[in-house]
């Protein structure tokens, strides 16, 4: 009986030593540091219970404290090293050293459309960029800040006016009337604008560009695909993180006017040639006692910089929170953005909020939500105004003694700046901006999952003109100054996607992914507006519609848009070596003709990684990747038409009175509907390669790609002997017609050229060349349109510069018409049949033709465009310098074309003949005839540009810690701050704009500060 008393008694104590013991377990701190190799603390990774949410992350020092139970082994994981897994043993204290991940290029993941791939298993050509490579561009539209480090990206920016977009092309021009812009996808919504959103919430850009990547968006994916994936809530503490930035413009990238010496050397020039010599004396050229006044009193006037007199800025205010738990996470943020122009009353205001939620219902069930809002304001200028100050003359007072604009600032001349008297120019637009999606994503068993997201698109806005009498802008045909225009557009678009996908392994080492898409979408717009001439007070502007007496006008407009989709991918991997990946999507498009509204767009890609071969082994050392791409697809194209291209337009006119009653007036006008227009198609093989050497040091990517496109979306002028006419002139028609080809390659390369523990320098190059060229059209050439086959789409048709004719030639010059000092261009033979019927040639020598004469002179496609990005760390400093070279290229020098050789302003360091400088590129000032002057303007515009310069300092760990901030970084940014053109003739512009004489680029100079805490 004892006995048994002592053993129940045994057992008791026994429990409670285990209770104890669990508890003690349960309780157990845990402490440690974490360090990369070269000893410096990791901040922010993960330390957690193996298998369980119990995790904390690591502090500024690395240091971590975890309240753990003592079942679990301890994880340890950071971006880009290796995970460790450490078992306690009964230890509380550990010092863990991390080791850089080798393979950390083959394990980024990135967004594929409708899915994500490790970038191990992709067999396509996708470009991935994360949110580091937006940072420090002073400009609130993304893919500016993108500018030459995508290969096979052609990304410029036309215009320096506010507000602008740039101009974006991947892998070349494919369509001649259709679309060539890329498919943008924002957080799953396609179709999203980019320039709505704000950089700092980027969490990373995939930019897919062959087939077999963009296929599984069909028609839409065509000209290729950028999908920007924004920020997410993450667990954790809430971090709040804080960039502020304030820049300022240098100088802007405009030719000035002549003024002083340079302008009287170029007027007695002028007068030399009229009349044989120079004149005696400044009265001889200008009879005007006012001009002869304000010359003698040393009266000049630098239009250009009176007109840019303020400095361009910009203000950004960027505040977000992120943080969650297990359960639910949030990201949310605030924007505020402020750009002034180079003119006055040239600005752009844009407010600006997001909120992405996601919530874990149960372990198979998450929902979540991503909002944006944006509020802009935008208040934009004349494009002509740079144009009138360069070729305005430069002598008189351009305000009266109260700062007043003189209209007629010096005697018959009048002011350039008519705009910029008040009330005289008004340009306002006011848009609201909101896109929305919900999504609901259940998991039902281990590796199926089924998402189905909705968002909808809402964007409305209101742009209100004003013109008023001394203003420089022209009115609207039938109308005269004053003149005030207004309209509002309303666009709504919802778009529903649904995405079945399986993961799963049949046998060891076969991984198969299948992934099933329906999408719809639906789009609207409608729009209204009213013109109106006559207002009797300019303080109206576009505020009092109903007082324009002298004429006023109301249009309207609605249309309404399909797309109903179905895609199928298969992704499949053995053995981590071998991959394959087969798409096939259906598009059917509400805006093509019945019958042919539907198209299959298939493709496939095969992989095959080298290096993980057994025969690889003894390369490991030094050769840590290596794989092979293939891929052959189908896309498709339908943008460039409208909602009912296909469909014969008809337009009402205002009544007119038959037998006393009144009856509209209706004609058909363009397009002349075709019944079996159809899909545009772009086939093309995509051949790859990746390497990867010395334990990812060096990363490079190669990509050769041979696109043909067939079936062009061609909007062709039907001739005037089909009788189908508008008002007797000829109708067009859409039609699949011709054909287009694009063939080039590309290079990535990354490289980490030092690393050791103060001091890291690493570099990226982009590389692309595309060789762009029509295939065939209809009736081969169309002069008219200026696309000839064999040549690229924007092809420069006109005469050819050859020079300047000198006095040797003064013989040879009379043959065409010319004299010395006259611009020679190169001519076309001519033909002419004799008395026998037989041709005879002319040798090309002949009186210049404004049509005979004109030729092919090239294009503006460039031969490459080449990206270099060096980054150097030192310590807490970081300094990044990224340059570019653009070559090969022709552009329209606008500017250029602004040399008249007549009594005008001209531009300032113009090299024209004169007897004395007979090898000048400009013509002779004041000759008889400037036929052919145009070909002046046709110039190599390949640069050279250093497109940014960022120096950063970051506090150090302590002194923040001490602050209460987690990091504070102060940053300098100078943005365009050095072009370089090949040709001397551009000088004084930026050939980035394409030889734009509107709104020129300038430099920026920038300050910012981010902070987190």
């Amino acid at each position: 009986m004892k006995t048994s008393i002592n053993l129940k008694n045994m057992r008791v104590l026994l429990s409670m030593l285990f209770v104890f013991l669990s508890v003690n377990a349960v309780a157990q701190n845990i402490t440690g540091t974490v360090k990369d190799s070269q000893g410096e603390p990791i901040i922010g990774a993960s330390v957690v219970e193996k298998g369980t949410s119990n995790g904390v992350v690591t502090n500024l020092d690395g240091q971590f404290t975890l309240k753990a139970s003592g079942k679990y082994p301890i994880e340890i994981s950071y971006m880009g090293y290796v995970k460790q897994v450490i078992n306690l043993k009964g230890r509380t204290s550990l010092n863990i050293v991390m080791q850089e991940d080798a393979n950390l290029l083959e394990e980024v993941v990135v967004s594929t459309g409708y899915g994500t791939q490790r970038k191990a298993d992709l067999s396509g050509s996708v470009v991935s960029v994360s949110k580091e490579d937006i940072k420090g561009t002073p400009t609130s539209n993304v893919m500016e800040a993108l500018q030459g480090k995508i290969a096979g990206a052609d990304i410029m920016m036309g215009s320096g006016a506010v507000g602008e977009d740039v101009d974006i092309l991947l892998r070349g021009s494919r369509s001649i009337n259709g679309s060539n812009e890329p498919l943008f996808v924002i957080d799953g919504v396609q179709g999203a604008s980019y320039n709505q959103l704000n950089p700092n919430d980027i969490e990373q850009i995939d930019v897919l560009k062959d087939a077999s990547s963009t296929a599984i968006y069909g028609s839409a994916g065509a000209n290729g695909v950028i999908i920007i994936t924004t920020k997410r809530g993450a667990a954790g503490k809430v971090t709040v993180n804080l960039d502020a930035k304030y820049s300022i413009s240098g100088g802007a990238n405009f030719i000035h006017g002549m003024m002083g010496d340079e302008w009287y050397r170029y007027q007695t020039e002028l007068y030399r040639t009229k009349n044989g010599e120079y004149p005696e004396n400044f009265f001889q050229m200008f009879s005007s006692e006012a001009i002869q006044q304000a010359y003698e009193n040393n009266q000049w006037i630098d239009w250009i910089d009176e007109a840019t007199k303020g400095n361009a800025s910009q203000k950004d205010i960027n505040l977000s929170l992120r943080g969650g738990s297990d359960k639910i996470k949030i990201y949310t943020s605030f924007s505020y953005n402020n750009t002034e122009g180079l003119l006055s009353n040239e600005n752009q205001t844009r407010y600006g909020m997001r909120f992405n939620v996601d919530y874990q219902i149960r372990k198979w069930v998450k929902i979540g939500a991503s909002s944006a809002l944006t509020y802009t304001i935008k208040n934009s200028r004349g494009k002509n105004i740079f144009t009138k100050s360069l070729t305005a003359f430069p002598l008189g007072k351009p305000y009266d003694d109260n700062g007043n604009i003189n209209v007629e600032f010096i005697e018959g001349e009048t002011s350039p700046f008519g705009d910029e008297m008040e009330n005289q120019y008004a340009n306002q637009t006011r848009t609201t901006y909101a896109n929305i999606n919900g999504y609901l994503e259940i998991t039902p068993l281990k590796g199926l999952s089924f998402r189905s997201q909705i968002s909808t698109t809402l964007n409305s806005s209101r742009n209100g003109q004003y013109i008023g009498e001394h203003s420089l802008q022209g009115v609207e045909n039938g109308y005269s100054a004053p003149y005030a225009y207004i309209n509002n557009n309303y666009g709504y678009s919802y778009l529903w996607d649904n995405v079945l996908t399986y993961k799963f392994e049949p046998l060891r080492g076969h991984k198969v992914t299948l992934t099933g898409v329906t999408s719809y979408s639906h789009g609207q717009s409608d729009s209204n507006n009213m013109r109106a001439s006559g207002q009797p007070l300019d303080s109206y502007l576009f505020y009092n519609m109903a007082s324009g007496i002298t004429k006023y006008g109301v249009k309207s407009n609605y249309s309404q848009s399909q797309k109903m989709s179905y895609a199928l991918r298969l992704n499949y991997v053995y053995n981590d070596k071998y991959i394959a990946s087969f798409t096939t999507r259906w598009d059917g498009a509400s805006h093509l003709a019945s019958g042919h509204k539907w198209e299959s767009f298939p493709a496939g890609a095969l992989a095959w990684r080298v290096s993980q071969e057994p025969f690889m082994e003894s390369t490991k050392k030094w050769l840590n990747n290596l794989k092979l791409r293939l891929s052959y697809g189908i896309t498709g194209n339908s943008g460039g038409m409208g909602a009912y291209s296909s469909q014969t337009g008809a337009a009402t006119y205002s009544p007119v009175s038959i037998d006393g009653v009144l009856s509209s007036v209706s004609q058909l006008v363009s397009p002349y509907g075709n019944p079996s227009i159809g899909w545009e198609k772009t086939y093309q093989w995509n051949y790859g390669v990746d390497l990867g050497f010395f334990d990812g040091r060096i990363n490079l990517s190669f990509d050769y790609y041979d696109s043909k496109t067939k079936d062009l979306l061609f909007s062709r002028t039907l001739p005037v002997t089909s009788a189908i006419t508008a008002w007797g002139s000829p109708m067009a028609t859409w039609q699949n017609i011709g054909e287009t080809s694009n063939k080039g390659y590309e290079i990535q390369l990354s490289t980490v050229n030092i690393k050791s523990r103060n001091f890291q320098w690493s570099s990226s190059i982009s590389y692309t060349h595309n060789d762009e060229k029509i295939v065939n059209l209809p009736d081969g050439d169309l002069i008219a349109k200026k696309l000839f086959e064999g040549h690229p789409i924007k092809t420069f048709y006109d005469f050819k510069y050859a020079g300047i004719w000198s006095t040797a030639e003064e013989e040879e010059a009379a043959k065409y018409g010319c004299q010395p000092g006259y611009v020679k261009i190169e001519t076309v033979e001519q033909f002419t049949t004799d008395e026998n019927g037989n041709l005879v040639g002319d040798g090309g020598v002949h009186t210049y033709s404004n049509t005979r004469d004109l030729q092919i002179l090239g294009s503006n496609v460039p031969d490459g465009i080449l990206g270099v990005n060096n980054t150097f760390k030192y310590r807490d400093f970081d300094l990044s310098v990224f340059a570019m070279v653009r070559y090969g290229q022709m552009i329209d020098s606008k500017t250029i074309g602004w040399y008249s050789a007549n009594g005008n302003n001209q531009p300032r360091g113009t090299n024209y003949w004169t007897p004395e400088n007979q090898s000048a590129y400009f013509p002779r000032p004041g000759i008889a005839s400037t036929t052919g002057i145009g070909s002046l303007k046709y110039i190599d515009g390949s640069y050279a540009k250093i497109k940014n310069i960022t120096l950063g300092y970051t506090f150090p760990k302590k002194l923040c810690k001490t602050l209460g901030l987690e990091q504070c970084r102060l940053y300098a940014t100078a943005y365009n701050v050095f072009v370089l053109p090949f040709k001397s003739e551009l000088k004084h512009s930026d050939p980035e704009n394409n030889g734009s004489d509107t709104f020129p680029l300038y430099k920026t100079y920038l300050l910012g500060l981010n902070v987190s805490f």
